[in-house]
């Protein structure tokens, strides 16, 4: 090759890796997460934010060093994804035709996988040297073809950075979410759904209780975002519910994809509230997609195929929780051990509503399942066995804070 070609390949290179940098910075991923060497070599600063100088690979994130078990041992199980990550790592360090021939291996294997054809797009356009930035729109402006097109772009990109910030910001391993205060011994397994970053989060409990991430999804929510408040407003609800069944694919639509796993939406707190609404589920994507873009469903929290189908051989239907949340609060298991020692004395403690079936019920809390969530209000749901005469019973209490102090306003009974 030429040297004048050879230049104006590397400069293009970097160009590519100056355009990932911009979009991972401007959309709030610190760009040392990347550790990308070029810039130092006087290429444009990001006009948000001044790049750090960085010169050597992460030894936390670097893919190319530690192999991809370094995502799966943050719970990224999506084998499409982590490839994904792989070759924008390799885009940040400027091996672009690396990088191009592992695109063209991960749009093979992953078909209608829609991100993954944008990024080889851009990499195909790079290697020709008439790329000018991300999902770049050839057509002619204003018309409508472009404008269709340019929406879909924007949600592709939109996937893109949720993706790259759930892998730069990924919880450091051994924390866990405030929201899980306590499993009881025959809960196997908890989710935690945090819309902020479009993912969900499935957390085993082992047989000394303690609580380990064993799955990191990306997810879909509704198309206006979050805080559900009445039936068709394409928003999906924030709190704490139940998987109450689960839907194979053979009784689906296929709009669910693989399998679903409906919600208690609306729950005990959301009907006092006035929400209304319903079908609010976990569910794939149609055999024709592998993923859908952040904002795109009209309430429920979608998951690729492959997700979804793994999901459902972990769940128990009634028992396993779902806390759905746009703020999580990461905690050490000594921090969790505090705060569940906390909850159980206010529970101990807290006054239950007069004529509440629960002001002579207490549930013996160590074999309770206890969860919190903390939005414009703070709430507390108890779910705990116990006796009815001969009938073995299960028994769901919401408390909630008011005016500083814990009350109990529903005592539910479900079998």
């Amino acid at each position: 090759m030429n040297q004048p070609l050879r230049t104006r390949r590397r400069h293009i290179t970097q160009v590519l890796a100056w355009l990932l940098t911009v979009l991972l910075v401007s959309l709030g991923v610190r760009a040392e997460e990347f550790r990308p060497d070029f810039v130092d070599r006087g290429l444009p600063p990001t006009p948000s934010r001044r790049l750090v100088p960085i010169t050597a690979p992460s030894a936390s994130r670097s893919l190319l060093g530690q192999g991809q078990q370094a995502l799966m041992h943050q719970g990224f199980d999506d084998r499409a994804e982590v490839e994904l990550i792989a070759i924008y790592q390799l885009v940040a360090q400027e091996r672009l035709r690396e990088a191009l021939h592992r695109s063209g291996l991960l749009v093979k294997r992953y078909p209608n996988f829609a991100l993954a054809h944008l990024l080889r797009g851009d990499l195909l356009q790079a290697e020709a040297g008439r790329l000018r930035h991300f999902a770049d729109v050839p057509s002619a402006p204003g018309s409508a073809a472009q404008q269709a097109e340019s929406a879909r772009l924007a949600a592709l990109v939109n996937e893109a950075r949720q993706r790259l910030r759930a892998f730069a910001q990924a919880p450091a391993p051994g924390l866990v979410p405030s929201n899980f205060v306590a499993l009881a011994p025959g809960v196997k397994h908890a989710i935690l759904v945090d819309t902020s970053r479009s993912r969900l989060y499935l957390f085993r409990r082992d047989a000394d209780g303690s609580l380990n991430l064993e799955a990191n999804d990306y997810i879909t929510q509704g198309k206006l975002g979050t805080d559900k408040q009445r039936a068709g407003d394409m928003k999906t609800p924030l709190g704490i519910y139940f998987i109450t069944r689960e839907v194979g694919r053979r009784w689906l639509n296929a709009t669910y994809g693989a399998g679903a796993m409906p919600l208690n939406y609306p729950n005990a707190w959301d009907r006092l509230l006035g929400r209304t609404g319903g079908g609010i589920w976990l569910h794939g994507v149609p055999p024709t997609s592998y993923a859908r873009p952040p904002l795109d469903s009209d309430g429920c929290v979608v998951l690729s195929n492959p997700d979804i189908t793994a999901l459902m051989t972990r769940i128990e239907p009634g028992a396993t929780p779902v806390v759905i949340t746009s703020h999580v609060q990461w905690l050490s298991p000594a921090q969790l051990a505090a705060q569940r020692a906390r909850v159980r004395k206010l529970l101990a403690q807290a006054p239950a509503e007069s004529g509440s079936p629960a002001a002579t019920r207490r549930p013996e809390l160590a074999a309770a399942t206890v969860l919190y969530y903390q939005g414009a209000h703070e709430l507390l749901v108890v779910q705990y066995g116990g006796q009815q005469g001969a009938e073995p019973m299960t028994y769901r209490d919401y408390w909630a804070k008011q005016d500083g102090q814990w009350r109990l306003f529903h005592a539910g009974v479900l079998s």
